[in-house]
């Protein structure tokens, strides 16, 4: 058993420990929730992987089960688990078999212990537990087609610690340690012959007042993920190549405050930005040690929201420094990384643009933490015309933030394109929703001149419908 298991498992039973015995609850111990979800997704206009051929389509469909179980013996002790499967199982498409991940498991597993300095949650704990910013002061922004909100966080759960606390006076904390992998990565050949542990460590103070709050987190996080170092391509070094340093450190401030414009609608801005640096080294490489290379990134969200009792609008931004290939991607020797900010895993407030797939050879969509550098401006908003039916609507364009793709001498546009996005949420009954998502993806020229498809001028098009039966 490693260490770090033996840690976890001694910090379990300290918490538990130190929660004593107290009153024991009226309510049922044991309660369940969860949903039942399918998806179908049809996709068009693009050009299949490989790039050769006239426009393709995909049509197929997704299923999703999940259970939640929480154990509440007391009233300060409650222990949570969520059993999930089959993950995004993909069945009928058009173009290739059924894939997807149809395995059933746990996703995480974890006590939570209140005492009277604190909350402690730990074991396998929840995605929720790895965020910072607006996440952790309860603003979960829909962008018409999101209900994550993962602005810059990872949607994955991992094992860890957490503590957590409010005070009468406005302020909180929330720290924990995560973590996040353990690998043996295989993308590159030969980079790399051992175990790597990934792990963060976050503090998080943070004060609410009547109409805003606001927070600063400051992240460690050590081992992020292999790479090229220097522009020397690692795959034809020796086996015995490895990561000697490979560390950043984060600041995320976030704010949050609201100016009443009328007796029932109120203007709401929401800020969130993240700057990370840190140093990285590969080697040796053929015997030769490389030389330590600094990285960093930078990333931004905003956006000004109008609440009425209809529903919301909200004007926003977002800006990302992103890295054209992700962590890994070869670049000369004389371009620097500035790839550790990207969207969170759970970033989806445009259906094409950032939930689709490969639609032209070689350039996938924005989705995932991995994304190049863009930035954009959208509209987005949600408007209730009654209890039962509600529009969903967004309009953004999107631009590159670099030209890290070009060989040196090179020039290509940085225009992405503009989506438009529209649908209906109809709640059918209580625990039964169904939403319907068309999608209209103007492809700019950024597509046409960098895979050098002059003829890749074309509307994209998609059309989501999810079924949501909750319990």
């Amino acid at each position: 058993m490693k260490m770090r298991t033996l840690v976890l498992a001694f910090a379990t039973a300290l918490v538990f420990t130190a929660a004593g015995s107290p009153e024991a609850s009226a309510e049922s111990p044991v309660t369940f929730s969860g949903y039942l979800r399918l998806r179908t997704i049809a996709m068009g206009g693009f050009f299949p992987s490989g790039g050769t051929g006239d426009e393709a389509s995909d049509r197929y469909a997704q299923t999703r089960l999940r259970l939640n179980v929480s154990f509440k013996p007391t009233d300060n002790l409650e222990i949570r688990w969520r059993f999930h499967g089959p993950h995004n199982s993909r069945w009928g498409t058009t173009n290739t078999g059924n894939t997807g991940d149809f395995s059933l498991y746990s996703l995480y597993f974890f006590g939570i212990v209140k005492t009277d300095w604190g909350t402690i949650s730990v074991g396998r704990v929840s995605s929720d537990i790895d965020s910072a910013g607006l996440k952790t002061m309860g603003y979960t922004p829909s962008w018409g087609f999101s209900t994550q909100g993962w602005i810059f966080d990872r949607d994955s759960e991992n094992d860890g610690i957490m503590y957590t606390n409010k005070w009468d006076n406005g302020w909180g904390l929330k720290a924990f340690y995560v973590k996040r992998a353990s690998r043996t990565p295989v993308a590159v050949a030969n980079e790399i012959n051992r175990d790597i542990d990934y792990d963060r460590f976050s503090i998080e103070p943070y004060y609410k007042w009547e109409t805003g709050s606001a927070s600063l987190a400051l992240q460690y996080d050590r081992n992020n993920y292999d790479f090229d170092s220097n522009g020397v391509n690692v795959v034809a070094s020796p086996a015995t190549t490895n990561v000697k340093t490979n560390y950043f450190f984060s600041i995320n401030p976030a704010l949050i405050q609201t100016f009443a414009v009328g007796q029932d609608k109120n203007l709401t801005l929401h800020a969130e930005a993240k700057y990370s640096v840190g140093r990285r080294q590969a080697g040796p490489v053929a015997g030769v040690d490389q030389k330590s290379e600094r990285q960093d990134g930078f990333g931004a969200y905003a956006d000004l929201q109008l609440n009425y009792p209809q529903g919301d609008a909200a004007l926003a931004g977002w800006y990302f420094s992103g890295d054209d290939g992700g962590p890994g991607y070869r670049r000369p020797a004389d371009r620097k990384y500035h790839g550790l900010v990207t969207p969170g895993e759970g970033f989806y407030p445009f259906l094409i643009m950032y939930y689709g797939h490969t639609f032209v050879s070689g350039s996938r969509s924005l989705e995932g933490y991995q994304s190049p550098g863009h930035w954009a401006v959208a509209l987005l908003g949600n408007h209730k015309f009654n209890d039962y039916v509600q529009l969903n609507y967004g309009v953004g364009t999107f631009r590159r933030t670099n030209d890290w793709y070009l060989e040196s001498g090179e020039k290509a546009s940085r225009t992405l394109g503009s989506e438009i996005n529209l649908g209906l949420t109809i709640k059918i009954m209580d625990n039964l929703m169904w939403q319907t998502k068309l999608a209209l993806f103007d492809a700019g020229s950024f597509y046409s001149e960098r895979w050098e498809r002059p003829e890749f001028d074309r509307t994209l098009w998609g059309w989501n419908n999810e079924f949501l039966f909750s319990f």
